[in-house]
């Protein structure tokens, strides 16, 4: 005589039937949303000045709060040692404040460039104060300021002909303790136009200025929060050096010899 089975309901045959589920790891980690690349923000403008005394304009960092919207505080507190000639790539540095010099009448006045500087920035009701590292490549035009974890986006070869070394430190972070910002890459890039644009029929000087923001935030919040005017921040920048530059060179347009001295 065989043994009675015992029937159980639809529902608790299937429910009998369900195991637990141990959930393996992925051997392939999805990409968590903070790691998401730095953004990038640019703009460019030409102007009728010498190419050169744009750079200088844009090198002096002290001066930077007279005129960015978003700078509340700039002060270079470290510079290269002075350099007798614009071609000298002598970069030993020096702990100051201040960027004057003495000089012979007979020779161009020695010129040394930032290698730090104490920003305080505010954007969108942020605001953070960080050491910045300066890199000046006359040369190529470029006033690069980095901060954070960023690294200096000038090829190696060219930091090493001008004696330069991009060293991040604990002095190139945060220093309101807040980290709104985990890197932060700012870079000015002034050179002579083309050469069929170079000059006006008054035989003005033009120059295309350009203007790159890269930067990662320490909390995507920020990012969402400022997503939507992040382009507006960089022609607010580059409109404000325009104004600088001619207020600056304005007399440079009705002398076109005085544009091209140094």
């Amino acid at each position: 005589m065989s043994t009675p089975r015992l029937l159980l309901p639809r529902s608790q045959r299937l429910l009998s039937g369900l195991r637990p589920h141990q959930h393996q790891p992925s051997s392939h980690p999805r990409r968590s949303f903070i790691s998401l690349p730095p953004k990038t923000i640019s703009t460019e403008r030409r102007l009728p000045y010498d190419h050169q005394r744009l750079y200088d304009i844009i090198a002096d960092v002290d001066s930077y709060v007279r005129f960015l919207p978003f700078c509340k505080l700039s002060r270079v507190t470290k510079w290269t040692d002075p350099v007798p000639h614009p071609t000298s790539t002598s970069t030993s540095t020096t702990n100051s404040a201040s960027s004057s010099t003495s000089s012979s009448p007979s020779s161009p006045p020695p010129r040394r460039w930032p290698l730090e500087a104490d920003l305080t920035t505010g954007w969108a009701g942020i605001e953070e104060t960080y050491t910045s590292r300066l890199f000046c490549i006359p040369s190529l035009g470029i006033v690069e300021a980095v901060s954070g974890d960023a690294r200096s986006e000038i090829p190696l070869s060219e930091l090493q002909k001008h004696g330069l070394v991009d060293s991040p430190t604990s002095s190139s972070s945060s220093n309101s303790g807040s980290g709104v910002f985990k890197s932060l890459v700012t870079r000015w890039t002034v050179l002579p136009a083309d050469d069929a644009l170079r000059a006006d029929r008054f035989q003005h000087p033009w120059s295309d200025v350009r203007l790159v923001v890269k930067y990662d935030f320490a909390n995507p919040l920020y990012a969402a929060l400022t997503d939507a005017v992040k382009d507006k921040v960089v022609s607010a920048m580059i409109d404000a050096f325009v104004q600088r530059a001619e207020s600056v060179l304005k007399d440079t347009r009705n002398d076109p010899g005085a544009a091209a001295a140094r």
